[in-house]
């Protein structure tokens, strides 16, 4: 039979391991997940510009993979839509966006649901039409399995005077 000294070191160690066990699990402790709301904010405000630029792009697969399945779209007509029209629409190239100007970038995190608000200015093409779009919009973006998805969108057209 081995046997083990007791020294006051050892119970300090088996204490603190016990501890940092505990404060782990409890919540008390969180490993490197720092809370930081200025740049969570600043990452949906990313999101959006990319998400703008896959558009200018006509990239289907990047809006696809970042729109949920379930995600709904109110423009400034007031006409709904869902995902499945949206991606049918790009990929007949409907609608081709040719610029975006984003101003006014407001977002606020609710844990794993974030709401952006902003400006929106464009200059499209639709149905050989160039016309241009300014509009106030709210987004709503859910992260899913980690990764942040749009949910919801709305616009408000602006009538400029």
């Amino acid at each position: 039979m081995v046997q083990t000294q007791n020294t006051p070191l050892l119970s300090i160690r088996r204490t603190s391991v016990v501890l940092i066990g505990v404060l782990i699990l409890t919540g008390w402790l969180q490993i490197s997940i720092a809370q930081n709301p200025a740049a969570d904010e600043e990452q949906i405000k990313q999101l959006e510009r990319d998400r703008q630029d896959a558009f200018i792009r006509n990239d289907v697969n990047t809006l696809d993979r970042d729109t949920a399945d379930d995600y709904t779209t109110i423009n400034g007509s007031g006409k709904l839509s869902a995902k499945p029209q949206m991606m049918q629409n790009l990929r007949q190239a409907k609608t081709k966006v040719l610029s975006v100007k984003l101003d006014d970038l407001k977002a606020r995190i609710y844990g794993d649901t974030a709401v952006l608000t902003g400006d929106y200015r464009d200059v499209n093409v639709r149905e050989g039409v160039q016309r241009e779009t300014h509009a106030l919009f709210t987004r709503v973006f859910v992260k899913k399995n980690g990764h942040w998805q749009a949910v919801a969108y709305q616009q408000t057209a602006v009538l400029d005077r």
